[in-house]
């Protein structure tokens, strides 16, 4: 009997065992529930042969245990130069995927800076010229025979002027003033009779007329 008894209580003790050493491994390997994107890309714009860039995405796997972590090891279907007709990006992981919008524009619509001073709104685009609307520029102004140039140091701005009959390009130099917050501001004279006071925030400017920065872009691909 005692034989039997000492038998019996070696089973329940395996038993016992084989569960805990079971209950462990299945604590021990937590399986992925879901997939959630957090956070998608930080750039949603991009001018026609750029390429998607994935900074900002923040893709994080859910557990079996509540735990969290974050996925790197994603892809995107989009990894060549984009053109006008991509609309979005898929970001996939395992079999979850997920939709990233996206706007592709043409480098002319690329509005590097906007300029106003409540009379008038000179827009700065990334290919070198200017959409000039309302106050001295008026409507007569063609915006695609007005130039810009940023080379890292010297803004100039071009306006065309009609002199006898003939147009005529005019250029300007700007003559930058930096305040005590590093703020901008100039002066340039619209078609050789008005001149506009402009005002540019040191947040605006150091976006994109830094020192490394080229402007248009088109002169410089």
């Amino acid at each position: 009997m005692k034989k039997i008894a000492s038998n019996l209580l070696a089973v329940v003790i395996a038993v016992t065992a084989l569960a805990a050493v079971l209950a462990f491994a299945a604590c021990g390997e937590p399986t992925i529930t879901d997939i959630q994107l957090m956070m998608g890309a930080e750039k949603e714009e991009y001018v026609v042969g750029e390429t998607f860039d994935k900074t900002g995405i923040v893709l994080t796997a859910i557990y079996s245990d509540g735990t969290r972590k974050e996925i790197t090891d994603y892809t995107i279907d989009k990894t060549g130069p984009l053109t006008l007709s991509d609309t979005e990006v898929t970001i996939t992981y395992q079999d979850k995927t997920f939709k990233q919008p996206i706007k592709v524009i043409e480098l002319g619509e690329k509005v590097v800076l906007t300029l106003a001073n409540g009379v008038d709104r000179c827009c700065l685009h990334a290919d070198g010229h200017i959409s000039l609307q309302g106050g001295g520029g008026g409507g007569s102004n063609d915006p695609h025979e007005t130039k810009w140039t940023w080379d890292g140091e010297t803004l100039r701005i071009w306006l065309t002027n009609w002199v006898e009959g003939a147009k005529e390009d005019h250029m300007t130099e700007m003559e930058i003033e930096y305040d005590e917050l590093n703020n901008i501001s100039f002066q340039y004279e619209l078609r050789g009779r008005w001149h506009m006071n402009y005002f540019i925030s040191y947040n605006e400017w150091s976006q994109v007329l830094t020192a490394d920065a080229r402007y248009p872009v088109a002169a410089n691909r």
